[in-house]
């Protein structure tokens, strides 16, 4: 066992001929993987079967090569082109972001945000509040703030309330703030 172990030293060692290596089909195999030696087909056979080879049968398909390899020592690798010392990064560019685009939903909320507080504080009544005729709450008498849940009863006085600053403010104007003021809020985060 200690001779198959020499030969195999032997190989990877590039120490074995063509000649030497064709006495053994493992070697054959394993020369043509590591080196890409082709050496006549070998038809692997058991011991048992196995006759007394004939020297000079070597057959070599392959170009003839010298099997040692040649390990270079250490060699600084050429300059890029000069420009740079070797080692040195070149400097980094700014990452220039585009313009965000702003979800339009931002917008929306942001509307409808600024549509209750100018509500709550009357000031749409000139636009809204010249429809109305029958009742006595209507914006000629003081009641400038419209009614968000009665926004389809503009035309009648149930459609308008006192403004905030008479410290009149109903429900719906404050649950519409703090939905409005939240969602904003949640939008404009997810950027």
């Amino acid at each position: 066992m200690d001779s198959s172990r020499d030969r195999l030293k032997q190989l990877l060692d590039g120490d074995l001929s063509p000649e030497d290596i064709a006495e053994d089909p493992a070697l054959i195999s394993l020369a043509d993987r590591l080196y890409g030696i082709k050496i006549a087909p070998s038809r692997p056979m058991k011991a048992r079967d196995m006759t007394e080879p004939t020297p000079g049968a070597v057959t070599e398909v392959g170009t003839p090569t010298n099997m040692l390899i040649e390990v270079i020592g250490d060699i600084a690798p050429a300059a890029p082109n000069g420009s740079m010392p070797v080692g040195t990064l070149p400097p980094l560019q700014p990452i220039v972001q585009g313009k965000s685009k702003t979800n339009p939903l931002t917008y929306v909320i942001g509307a409808g945000l600024l549509f209750v507080i100018t509500n709550l504080f009357g000031l749409l009544q000139s636009v809204f509040g010249s429809g109305c005729l029958e009742g006595d709450l209507c914006p000629s008498d003081g009641y400038t703030r419209m009614n968000l849940m009665d926004l389809h009863n503009l035309g009648t006085g149930a459609g308008w309330s006192l403004p905030l600053q008479d410290g009149v403010y109903g429900i719906p104007d404050v649950v519409a703030v703090v939905v409005l003021s939240v969602a904003l809020f949640v939008v404009l985060r997810r950027k």
